[in-house]
């Protein structure tokens, strides 16, 4: 009996010290574990960042996915503009906006171009003769941003004076898919 009593005394003692150290592995893991959560957590912020910065990235793409190239459509008006007509107004909607306020060439029954347009800008002038209206007209088709050119009126100022003779007019050019800025587009860098 006694050397039984003897063999539970040492197994209940062997038991003792493999559950001492299992709970001092658990302790170990345990503390690892804090530290590894301390990290995520740390971590988690720059996720959050990234994630911010993928909607910020998205958002400016579908902003900047009707944008105009204004810079470069101005100049290239400013550069076809023939000395002997000078421009009194311009309305322009493009995009988004496209068709928010129609022009005259929305509602045309007849239409010279099928194409749909990325958007359209109206010009009213002046102009000493009608062949200067008509190479306005000219310069303005040869721009690749440009796919369609209107006249939707002319019309000689009637009267005495210096005005008098100068033809006011009225048109439209529709805006190709090229006028786009495409910025934003491809991804930010």
């Amino acid at each position: 009996g006694l050397v039984a009593l003897m063999l539970l005394v040492g197994w209940w003692f062997v038991l003792g010290q493999q559950i001492g150290n299992a709970e001092d592995q658990l302790a170990d893991v345990q503390a690892t574990n804090a530290e590894l959560e301390s990290q995520i957590a740390e971590l988690q912020r720059f996720a959050e960042l990234e994630a911010e910065v993928q909607a910020k990235r998205q958002a400016l793409k579908t902003v900047f996915a009707s944008d105009v190239d204004w810079p470069a459509i101005l100049t290239e008006i400013a550069m076809v503009v023939p000395g002997e007509v000078w421009l009194t107004n311009l309305t322009a909607s493009a995009g988004q906006t496209e068709g928010a306020a129609p022009v005259g060439t929305e509602t045309a029954e007849v239409r010279i171009a099928n194409r749909q347009p990325f958007g359209r800008i109206q010009f009213q002038g002046h102009s000493l003769s009608m062949p200067g209206i008509a190479r306005w007209m000219l310069r303005l088709e040869s721009v690749k941003e440009f796919f369609a050119v209107y006249l939707n009126s002319a019309a000689e100022t009637e009267g005495e004076g210096p005005a008098a003779g100068v033809l006011t007019f009225d048109n439209t050019l529709e805006l190709s898919n090229k006028a786009a800025s495409g910025r934003f587009q491809r991804g930010v860098r």
